[in-house]
């Protein structure tokens, strides 16, 4: 009984959608974190917030796949369906 209690509680612990937006520093790097900043992440959509044009345009054209990659790979429950970068 007890084995069936706590897997139900790391279900949840695991699928929590601000688990999501806390990995997003370790997914892109400490340095470019502080560039480009997680800031939701809901129906399968993290959106992350970025300081310039040229970052925005980088990441979007050449970096969302692998980051994407990385993020369901590493929360497949949550099903991270993709990554919407907004200049700001």
């Amino acid at each position: 009984m007890l084995p069936e209690a706590l897997n139900r509680i790391q279900n949840r612990s695991d699928s929590r959608p601000s688990k999501v937006v806390e990995a997003w520093p370790k997914i892109i790097g400490l340095k470019m974190a502080e560039m480009a900043r997680a800031v939701s992440f809901e129906n399968g959509v993290l959106t992350v917030i970025v300081r310039s044009s040229s970052l925005y345009s980088s990441l979007c054209q050449h970096e969302k796949p692998r980051l994407l990659d990385m993020l369901q790979q590493q929360f497949p429950k949550n099903q991270v369906r993709n990554i919407n970068f907004r200049i700001g």
